[in-house]
């Protein structure tokens, strides 16, 4: 599914396309089969985008979205890396798959703060680092308990879409940075669900994301982009229950 309001970001996409191909695949090969298995992973396919949208919202430059954009790409790469290792009673073997699983998150992560650093926005590594943290302790916790697909997006999955506006908030220096972070929570629900098929739950998200927006004085959230994001998701939801009835 493309979005309507994807295609003024058809540049900038490209060249964080094109920023991955030259930096991660350049440096590790390896690393483009992992990709090719992500394809048409809802959040490999729309994180990158929602990071611009949230950037582009508030006001960021394109170089610094961009660059940010190619950040939690790379985290969320490394995060699929690293959730494919097994234990010894799943079967892991310990070869240089295994090997490179570890390394390569090491690596995206030390990559990471030199990008930040480069960039200027060292600022955002505290959200980063609990992001990181808040996931790895949704993993463990599905390990030992059973999780249906929702519990999975909002443990998982939600919290990259929240930081990326948390980050894009505090890079803007406009304050809120917790309200801005529930709303990127609420629009990668709804984007994720949507995707999944959950079409009655997309709206309760939606909804929230307007009336946390409206609630933010110097915020419009009927205007630019984040009007024309909302709306979309609201009208998708709607016209794919009207399908689903007829």
């Amino acid at each position: 599914m493309e979005y309507l309001f994807a295609r003024d970001y058809r540049q900038q996409l490209g060249e964080v396309e094109r920023i991955f191909k030259t930096g991660m695949v350049k440096s590790w090969p390896e690393i483009k089969t992992y990709a090719n298995r992500l394809e048409g992973d809802t959040t490999w396919d729309h994180l990158s985008l929602m990071t611009l949208v949230f950037y582009d919202h508030l006001g960021v430059n394109n170089r610094l979205s961009t660059v940010m954009a190619y950040i939690f790409k790379n985290l969320y790469l490394a995060q699929t890396i690293h959730c494919g290792v097994k234990d010894d009673e799943e079967g892991q073997e310990y070869n240089q798959d295994l090997q490179f699983a570890i390394l390569i998150g090491d690596y995206t992560f030390g990559y990471i703060m030199r990008l930040l650093l480069e960039n200027q926005a060292e600022r955002v590594l505290t959200s980063l680092a609990s992001m990181i943290c808040i996931i790895s302790e949704g993993l463990v916790r599905k390990r030992y308990q059973a999780w249906n697909p929702i519990r999975e997006i909002e443990e998982v999955k939600a919290p990259l879409y929240a930081t990326a506006f948390q980050t894009a908030a505090q890079l803007a220096e406009c304050g809120m940075e917790s309200s801005y972070s529930r709303v990127g929570h609420d629009i990668g629900m709804a984007v994720e669900l949507l995707h999944l098929g959950v079409n009655n739950q997309v709206d309760r998200y939606v909804h929230s994301s307007f009336e946390i927006l409206s609630g933010l004085k110097q915020d419009h959230a009927l205007d630019g982009i984040m009007g024309k994001v909302i709306n979309e998701l609201h009208e998708l939801a709607c016209s794919q229950d009207r399908a689903a009835v007829i």
